[in-house]
């Protein structure tokens, strides 16, 4: 299919998978995230914002007034919402009720592409390659199966949503709508995914298509004003520093050398030897995107544009707190296989398997190539390092039998992190 198909359109009649198909590519995407991280099922922990955060503010504050609460800025709906379904359970499973949390949603993209409605995309062959790619992607250790992690798997999931064609049942409509209500009061991504939503509703002039739009820029409106007005103050202060050179760097060792051998501290590299070579990945990366943003179909242009939105979003305020005399962008620049690089590598993958199927004699073979390094990232990012062993159950015990009004202080990954929990009467 050629860039000139219209959004949601095929040139022959898709095949239509059947319930029962669905569930078992659900069930085998679950296998293979398992795969990549064992020990978030078997060895359950809280990372991050996921205990210091999510479960004590649930737990010390209850569940409802925690939903409520702004985090850097945001309304984070998802991830509190995953708090309070693990205070159903006892303490010692909660850190496994987050991230079977997070599984499950990390899976949901591949049942998205799929779908006959993401047609648009190209055949089910290459849909399902392109959801293969997604399973198996370099350069993503801290997307792996965590809670705090998910609202940018829940970004990826709306923005399917809104390329694909409209859902022909009612049932079909709400979960859609369910869908983007909960993907746009978690964190800002909804400003740039109404954004992207105007163009398909604008061009297939269908009423659903716009009402996508309208429950994204009221997500958008309630977010602005938890960013500007209700938490204003928390986002971080520390210096900026954006710099052209470490822009360079950024882009060629986290993004494009990401993307191929997986996550890697070149970007760290300041040296003036090593920038000669960030300078000419940086230009043969984002050439080689260019021309596959302008061959691409409708659906591939408009997840390279969110691409490029939400990374400039990143650079431009990112949540980062780094040691004094440190400014964020070096932070940045010292860091692999974070969120910020998910959308930026996943799109590096996908336009190297768009690519492929290009008819151009040049482009083909050398996103075969590509393809063939994008293994090497592949193989060396397939597990993600387990987390360190904190003895977790062991704490999970003492403060089941704490007297009421007991203040227990949790480590958890990463070092540093902790989780304050004060223990209620009958917990």
């Amino acid at each position: 299919m050629n860039a000139g198909v219209t959004m949601g359109a095929t040139i022959e009649r898709p095949m239509r998978l059947l319930a029962w198909h669905h569930a078992v590519i659900f069930l085998a995407a679950l296998v293979i995230l398992i795969t990549r991280r064992p020990d978030a099922i078997f060895h359950a922990q809280f990372y991050a914002e996921d205990g210091r955060v999510w479960f004590a503010d649930a737990y010390n504050l209850g569940w409802w007034h925690a939903l409520f609460r702004a985090q850097d800025g945001y309304f984070q709906t998802f991830p509190r919402l995953a708090a309070a379904l693990a205070l159903a359970g006892p303490l010692a499973l909660a850190p496994l009720a987050l991230n079977l949390t997070a599984l499950a949603v990390q899976a949901l993209p591949v049942n998205l592409l799929v779908a006959s409605r993401s047609a648009g995309w190209g055949s089910l062959r290459f849909r399902a390659l392109l959801a293969a790619v997604y399973l198996a992607l370099p350069n993503d250790r801290e997307m792996m199966l965590i809670v705090t992690s998910s609202q940018w798997v829940l970004a990826l999931c709306a923005f399917l949503v809104i390329t694909a064609s409209v859902p022909r049942r009612r049932i079909g409509l709400l979960a859609e709508a369910l869908l983007l209500l909960l993907c746009g009061l978690t964190g800002p991504f909804c400003f740039f995914l109404w954004v992207i939503a105007v163009w398909p509703a604008w061009r297939r002039r269908e009423s659903w298509r716009w009402i996508r739009c309208g429950i994204l820029a009221a997500c958008s409106a309630v977010q602005g004003w938890s960013l500007l007005v209700l938490d204003s103050g928390s986002r971080s202060h520390a210096a900026l520093g954006a710099d052209p050179a470490l822009f360079v760097r950024i882009l060629a060792g986290h993004i494009y050398f990401g993307s191929l051998i997986g996550a890697n501290g070149l970007a760290a590299n300041a040296s003036r030897e090593a920038f000669g070579l960030f300078a000419c990945a940086a230009a043969c990366g984002t050439t080689f995107v260019a021309v596959c943003f302008a061959r691409g179909t409708a659906e591939m242009r408009l997840f390279l544009a969110l691409t490029v939105l939400l990374l400039a979003a990143s650079l431009v305020s990112p949540v980062a707190y780094p040691p004094p005399g440190v400014t964020r962008w070096e932070l940045l620049a010292r860091v692999p296989g974070i969120r910020y690089w998910f959308f930026p590598t996943l799109a590096c993958a996908w336009s190297v398997v768009s690519g492929i199927r290009s008819r151009g004699e040049i482009l083909r073979p050398v996103s075969s190539i590509l393809l063939c390094l994008m293994l090497i990232g592949i193989v060396r990012d397939w597990r993600s390092p387990a987390l360190r062993d904190l003895n977790y159950a062991e704490f999970a015990k003492r403060f089941a039998s704490a007297p009421p009004g007991t203040v227990m202080i949790i480590p958890e990954d990463p070092a540093g992190w902790d989780m304050r929990l004060v223990k209620h009467a009958g917990r």
